[in-house]
């Protein structure tokens, strides 16, 4: 696969390395250049000067039978040709086109659960065995396969037996050192590599084993499955995780990493193309994770404490930008929230930049912020009232009420932006058919202080709702709540398209069930689910979650758990205490709302364990 020929920005199409890294995201060519996070692994590989880092993505689908055909007869001709030996795969890199198995290591970043499947998809395309115990101990034939990203740090054991290693956290924190560890092994002080059959173990170790085990005790945020064994007990014909055991002492536990301080460096996308979700524009990090501690989002708690970059640092990567292109995105689970946010805007609108923002939150929004997305040329706000009713925003700790919510929408629209996309729950805890009839009522006076608006501005838009289930997970506090079944859920959606479907101007869009569905049970899963994955990519993922030797061990995403239960990702030090998450998950129970995380005193609210 070649290069994109639009690509324009810092590209080491033609570097070579001691190191040859092969870079993944298991999914297209166009979310992975949205994906700042792949962008920022990428440049931090390729600053080492002996390191090599080359990117790689899912290969397009066949779209006809007749490629198809004459895709298995030429598989054949090799096979025939080289007497049916093993063929080397079609992925190639972005850089050099380079067979993906003949790099020293392969790192996979993956942001959602979903491209777990992708993940293994590829490593069989490339030849590779899908499982670390099956792969060469030598590291003569075979590559180090590793995987980090966010949906690893929740939970990485539904891949975990497919990984030799896994680095979980923050990039920053861990790339120099783990490049530092692997080096000493895999190049010698002149930078010349050394082939991997030739590292010595230690004692009965194999080379792959002695370097696992290095990397375990001395990189920070590095997992490696094999030294740990997962404990079953049966419970109600149930095979339940009981505990997962470290068979090492000298093995400490796995820490989530975090970059405390961001005075120090910049996010920002380094390669800009056209077929990305961000067409040409600049990615810029304005902070990482949420001070408002919503009770079913991630974000709000892995990323403890919520941090902000410097103004200045924002500015001055804006600046930069503007040799490539006048489009900013400024990304974050909380863009509107940052301090300087109307220092940011304005420094844009000098520069004649436009400028997008990932996230707006409706109890901040200036009148800054909405210039500046007028003049960027926005034409739909996205808002994200999660619940009809003001119980239900209570029990999530949405803390925003429906006046801020009609009053937002009342500034959006009279400042020239005429469409709004509102995003809903259904299925979250504690919820009542009444909080889904609230759902409607308020789309109901969203839409009637939208048409005044509009009116005024003589241009009316659309109203278009995105209703998604509520998805348990990891180090949530609603990581012990049950997932509505999806016969429920569908019920739900039709009483809000019937309550909706009178009315012009307004659309309803929903999740499939079933893909939420596998998205709930590849986010809840244990070890056991790889084996899930592994049928899943053989004959699909309806027969996959029907076959006799899986139902047993699904987990049990549709019942409520206690909090005493054992969780896959508990060998992990998330740097949340368990303690606050129960907590939390109590006062939501009693519809009582929690304090934003504090900035400037982290013992105050008591979830970090730092």
């Amino acid at each position: 696969m070649d290069r994109h020929p639009m690509e324009r920005g810092h590209v080491t199409s033609k570097k070579k390395g001691a190191l040859n890294i092969a870079l993944v995201y298991p999914n297209s060519y166009g979310a992975g250049m949205s994906n700042l996070g792949f962008q920022t692994v990428y440049s931090l590989f390729n600053a080492h000067d002996h390191v090599a880092c080359h990117r790689f993505f899912l290969a397009p689908p066949l779209k006809n039978i007749e490629s198809r055909l004459e895709n298995i007869v030429k598989s054949d001709i090799k096979r025939i040709k080289y007497g049916f030996k093993s063929i080397k795969s079609d992925i190639k890199s972005i850089e050099s086109g380079i067979s993906l198995s003949d790099y020293d290591i392969i790192a996979f970043s993956v942001s959602f659960e979903n491209d777990f499947l992708n993940l293994i998809s590829i490593l069989k395309d490339a030849h590779i065995p899908l499982r670390s115990r099956d792969r060469d101990e030598s590291l003569s034939s075979c590559p180090l396969i590793i995987a980090g990203g966010v949906a690893c740090f929740l939970n990485p054991e539904p891949v975990a037996p497919f990984m030799d290693f896994f680095l979980l956290g923050e990039s920053e924190e861990m790339i120099s050192r783990f490049i530092a560890v692997i080096s000493c092994r895999y190049i010698d002080q002149n930078h010349a590599h050394i082939h991997p059959a030739l590292i010595p173990g230690d004692g009965e170790e194999s080379p792959k084993q002695a370097i696992l085990k290095e990397i375990a005790k001395t990189v920070k945020g590095a997992y490696v499955p094999s030294l740990y064994q997962p404990v079953y007990h049966m419970a109600q014909g149930r095979e339940l995780l009981l505990k997962t055991e470290n068979l090492h002492d000298d093995i400490p536990r796995p820490e989530i990493q975090r970059t405390l301080d961001l005075s120090h460096t910049t996010t920002a996308t380094t390669i800009i193309t056209p077929d990305t979700a961000f067409k040409n524009t600049v990615l810029i990090e304005t902070g990482r994770g949420c001070p408002h501690g919503c009770r079913f989002c991630s974000a709000g708690f892995i990323y403890r404490p919520a941090r902000f970059y410097p103004d200045h640092i924002i500015i001055k990567a804006m600046d930069h930008a503007l040799a490539m292109t006048d489009k900013i995105g400024l990304v974050g689970a909380s863009v509107s929230d940052h301090p300087k946010i109307n220092t940011i805007c304005a420094a844009g609108i000098t520069n004649g930049q436009k400028i997008s923002f990932s996230s707006l939150r409706l109890d901040n929004l200036t009148d800054e912020t909405l210039l500046s997305l007028v003049q960027s040329g926005v034409k739909t706000a996205t808002i994200a009232p999660e619940a009809g009713s003001e119980r239900m925003r209570r029990i999530i700790n949405k803390k925003i009420t429906e006046p801020q919510i009609l009053s937002a929408v009342k500034r959006i629209v009279e400042h020239g932006i005429h469409n709004i996309k509102l995003y809903f729950m259904t299925g979250l805890p504690f919820e009542t058919d009444g909080d889904i009839t609230e759902i409607v009522e308020l789309t109901l006076k969203i839409k009637q202080v939208f048409l005044e608006a509009s009116r005024k501005q003589k241009k009316i838009g659309t109203i278009t709702l995105s209703i998604n289930p509520f998805i348990p997970k990891p180090s949530t506090p609603f990581q012990w709540a049950a997932m509505e079944i999806p016969a429920i859920y569908k019920k739900k959606v039709k009483k809000i398209r019937d309550g909706l479907k009178r009315e012009g101007n307004i659309a309803v869009n929903s999740e499939s069930p079933k893909t939420a569905y596998i998205n709930a049970l590849l986010s809840m899963g244990d070890r056991r689910m790889s084996h899930v994955l592994e049928t899943a990519l053989d004959i699909g993922w309806s027969k996959a979650l029907k076959h006799p030797d899986h139902i047993k061990i699904l987990p049990t995403i549709h019942h409520p758990m206690s909090p005493d239960s054992p969780l896959p990702w508990d060998i992990l030090d998330t740097g949340i205490k368990k303690s606050f998450l129960v907590r939390e998950y109590q006062q939501a129970q009693n519809e009582i709302i929690s304090p934003d995380c504090p900035f400037d005193n982290c013992s105050q609210c008591g979830a970090c364990k730092r």
